[in-house]
């Protein structure tokens, strides 16, 4: 049954690739193109031929947006991708990089900080490697549940993130939302028929399933293929937009933070 449900998974997303246009599929995960938008930004303000560490980079999605400069990827021993690891210029923890003092010119770090157990060392350790006017480009959630588990220590407010780049020395030049209410919204709403119907299912072991759950499952799983097209795309798209009314946007994905040393 679980293999069955991967393989549907995995045509919905073929299906979701062929048929919707690539504009609206980029908006449908505001999570993501938060991000890409951001990474789109940071490309623009490190100059050509500067030394770069995409620091926790897993599967170095965003590397092709620093192709101008000197890339250099890190990540976690034995942590989330480990197919990446060989892909990396080195594996280290990020509270103890291997590299001497004022030698980076730039730092991108997507998504990773509330993975680490001790997030002021590890931007203490930014500040550490990168050069004096070095640019640190760092983005954390806000609103999420619990993933990438065991390894999920924090989540962060932009009051926690001010507080932590200070205390390492550097200079803020920006905290910012990474969208308001609605995207927030919108990006819960969409995993939201996963969360609930995937966890009548064991992912380690099939045989603690109760019998229950799998009846249940099975009476759930019309709902649930018809409700994909209303949750993962109908409502993202729309509250994509109306994102825009939200003005104080203390409700979000997380934040995105510029930061010179």
């Amino acid at each position: 049954m679980i293999i069955f449900l991967k393989k549907i998974n995995r045509l919905l997303k073929k299906i979701n690739f062929f048929i919707i246009p690539y504009y609206f599929r980029e908006r449908i995960d505001a999570e993501k193109f938060s991000i890409v938008s951001f990474m789109n930004f940071v490309s623009k303000k490190i100059r050509k031929g500067s030394i770069v560490l995409d620091a926790g980079a897993g599967s170095c999605p965003y590397k092709k947006y620093f192709s101008h400069t000197i890339y250099e990827s890190t990540d976690f021993e034995d942590a989330f991708d480990k197919s990446s690891n060989s892909k990396h210029n080195f594996i280290c923890s990020l509270e103890d990089i291997p590299k001497p003092d004022n030698y980076y010119d730039a730092i991108i770090n997507t998504q990773v900080l509330e993975h680490v157990e001790n997030p002021q060392k590890v931007i203490n350790e930014f500040y550490r490697v990168l050069k004096f006017g070095g640019k640190l480009f760092l983005t954390a959630p806000q609103g999420w549940g619990v993933h990438g588990a065991p390894y999920h220590f924090f989540n962060f407010t932009n009051y926690g993130l001010e507080s932590l780049f200070r205390n390492s020395g550097f200079n803020i030049v920006s905290i910012e939302p990474r969208g308001g209410f609605f995207w927030y919204l919108g990006k819960r709403i969409k995993t939201l028929p996963s969360y609930i119907f995937f966890q009548y299912f064991s992912r380690e072991k099939e045989d603690l399933i109760t019998k229950k759950d799998w009846i249940f499952s099975l009476i759930l799983l019309p709902f649930y293929l018809a409700s994909l097209p209303v949750f993962c795309f109908l409502i993202p798209l729309l509250f994509f937009y109306l994102d825009k009314l939200d003005k104080k946007k203390e409700y979000t994905l997380g934040y995105k933070c510029f930061c010179v040393k």
